[in-house]
């Protein structure tokens, strides 16, 4: 183990960011540590505690009854690398360019570790990241720092000789072979197996591994720095692979229903009707809930692994200092209107995902119900270490909402071929070719009837909106900085 543990530290955290400030300062020594942790997939109501007893995770629940849990909290693009982009910019995919995966993240755009790292912190970036396309990429070549000190990348789960290949190399040919999975672009629909290697060697877990291998690494080197850790968990993006000890808690255990009627695709535009249609020819009930017990095991071992991290944190005694985030890129639609995934649907499956928020700043055991974005989560977390934002960002701090101040009146979401806009009362999208998705959540809160047509006062009323919403939200920068 001890020759393993150095072999991992050996392994190229590539010289990344080597600055630090001259000196420790006695502020530096004040600041909180901070532990962002990420889901793909993963939905607001895949945590317990956020009111789903069907799902077992004990540790995230843990968090959100320490701190406090967003129950309406919304991702601002409709992929996996938008979304990232913007929790980590505070600015909208429009701003930072990401409108899409498959783009990389600007050099120019400064990330909430390029803040931390000026202000003092040590920075670690462990499993998925997406600022960069993976695919046609060497992933054993360096990849850009992004202000991380250290970084150990897999942005998928043993299909690339990245960093979780080379660990699993580590501990031997059979090993690397049970953790493989098929390339993306080559998976089927609905994919899943049971993992076939031992618990401790899935994704989640070296992930795990990695983020505990920094911590201990650098509570040993930087005791006096403040650290900041991100964990990219790639659990539960398909292909599901959960080990048999995660599935067996839900051999028994009841599911909840899937949102969906059989008359849906008849107030669709046809695209989107016949996609649907495509999806209810080919999967039946039974197959939906085998692919859905497999996806909440999954959600299960990324819960076993968040409680790892834990632990090490509190064995370290760094827990009181210590400000943990758990939140997600975007959600699932697992099985809600017959469809999985996620796309440019605008439906709450996919665009509502997890936030909480523990530690230090934040108050104890509160549920908040008010409207809030991904975006947000940057300021909050400056605001909570008292450190300034940076030009063009366009979040707004949550602290005045977690003590009982109002969110935002509506959520705008960004697609390459679409823009949303969701407020309390409806769901409005409208596409690059003129379509229109309209679901008034008063009446149809699962959002099964579309009502785009005919014209109506909620469209309207939701056409201006996004109107507005596309104002607000164009780039700050660069600054404007004479009058002509």
């Amino acid at each position: 183990m001890r020759l393993l543990t150095l072999f991992l530290l050996a392994l190229p955290a590539f010289p990344q960011a080597d600055y630090f400030p001259p000196e420790i300062t006695e502020r530096m020594k004040k600041l909180p540590h901070i532990v962002l942790i990420t889901g793909d997939h993963l939905r607001w109501d895949h945590i317990a505690a956020n009111g789903n007893p069907a799902i077992v995770t004990p540790h995230i629940d843990e968090l959100a009854r320490g701190g406090v849990t967003f129950l309406h909290h919304y991702t601002v693009g409709v992929a996996c690398t938008p979304n990232r982009a913007s929790l980590m910019t505070g600015r909208y995919p429009n701003a930072h360019g990401l409108i899409s995966n498959g783009i990389m993240l600007p050099d120019d755009e400064v990330t909430l570790t390029h803040v931390l790292r000026d202000a003092g912190y040590y920075t670690g970036q462990m499993g998925k990241l997406h600022f960069m396309p993976h695919k046609d990429r060497d992933h054993r070549e360096p990849y850009k720092p992004y202000g991380f000190h250290q970084m150990r990348l897999s942005d998928e789960p043993g299909c690339y000789d990245d960093a979780y290949g080379r660990w699993l190399w580590a501990k031997g040919p059979q090993a690397r072979e049970n953790a493989r999975v098929t390339m993306p672009g080559e998976r089927k629909t609905m994919e899943y197996h049971t993992f076939a290697g031992a618990d401790d060697t899935t994704h989640a877990s070296f992930v795990a591994e990695m983020s505990n291998t920094f911590l201990d690494d650098a509570a040993q080197r930087f005791p006096e720095r403040p650290l900041f850790l991100h964990a990219g968990f790639y659990a539960p993006h398909p292909p599901l692979n959960p080990p048999a000890s995660a599935l067996a808690q839900y051999a028994n255990r009841d599911l909840p229903p899937r949102y969906w009627s059989e008359d849906e695709p008849d107030f669709l535009p046809p695209i989107f009707a016949q996609r649907l249609r495509a999806w209810r020819a080919r999967y039946d009930s039974e197959q939906w809930d085998a692919y859905r017990r497999h996806f909440y095991a999954m959600v299960t071992h990324l819960d076993e692994n968040v409680g790892k991290m834990m632990r090490k944190v509190k064995e370290l005694g760094l827990w009181e200092r210590t400000i943990w985030v758990l939140t997600s890129d975007h959600g699932d639609y697992l099985g809600d209107h017959g469809i999985a995934g996620k796309s440019d649907h605008p439906y709450d499956g996919a665009m509502r995902i997890p936030l909480v928020i523990a530690g230090p700043g934040a108050p104890r055991g509160k549920r908040i119900d008010e409207l809030v974005e991904i975006v947000d989560v940057m300021p909050t977390l400056l605001e909570m270490a008292g450190l300034p934002l940076p030009k063009g960002n366009q979040g707004t701090t949550l602290l005045p909402v977690m003590n009982g101040g109002a969110g935002r009146d509506a959520i705008y979401m960004q697609g390459l071929n679409n823009r949303i806009v969701r407020s309390r009362e409806a769901t409005y999208a409208i596409y690059a070719n003129g379509e229109e998705l309209l679901f008034d959540l008063v009446r149809d809160p699962r959002q099964l009837r579309n009502i785009a047509a005919p014209e109506s006062a909620l469209r309207d009323k939701m056409r201006h909106r996004l109107l507005l919403k596309i104002m607000e939200t164009r780039d700050p920068l660069p600054e404007r900085i004479r009058p002509y």
